[in-house]
């Protein structure tokens, strides 16, 4: 019994390791404080991500600070059906952004994109799905500010 278990645990591990499966690591950011400013949504995300690394929040002397300059939702028709009504969306939230260790950086700028199909009979589902929309792009977005903040720091 205990061979065949062995076996399918094999099986399984490199069934995942080969689809590129991998876990999340902790950020390898080296300060020990930070702040956001003008962060609104992003700002408590941002913050409960860095705090997973156990980097404190401080507001009056930070080794790190992340400035949102802006942060843009928009909502665009894809495409009609033949009867004029809505057939797809395309979502784009767009983040400009700078932070400063030592000094400011350049201003940097993420875009996330989604696209969904609109059903007018499936309101409620569609909106469901725009909802899972939005923060799998905002997901997408902090964890992009922060890959890029860690690189830089290396």
């Amino acid at each position: 019994m205990s061979l065949i278990r062995n076996i399918f645990l094999i099986i399984l591990l490199a069934s995942l390791t080969s689809c590129g499966f991998g876990l999340r690591k902790p950020l390898a950011l080296n300060y020990k404080s930070f702040d956001i400013i003008g962060g609104d949504l992003l700002d408590q995300s941002i913050a409960n991500e860095l705090s997973y690394s156990e980097i404190k929040r401080d507001k009056q002397y930070p080794e790190l600070t992340i400035e949102i300059l802006e942060n843009n939702f928009t909502k665009r028709i894809l495409s009609l059906a033949g009867n004029g009504q809505v057939g797809e969306f395309e979502l784009i939230q767009t983040v400009i952004y700078r932070f400063k260790a030592k000094e400011w950086s350049k201003d940097r700028r993420i875009e996330a994109v989604r696209e969904y199909t609109y059903d007018p009979a499936l309101y409620n589902a569609s909106r469901a799905e725009e909802k899972l929309l939005k923060d799998s792009m905002n997901e997408q977005i902090i964890r992009s500010i922060l890959t890029e903040i860690s690189n830089f720091s290396e």
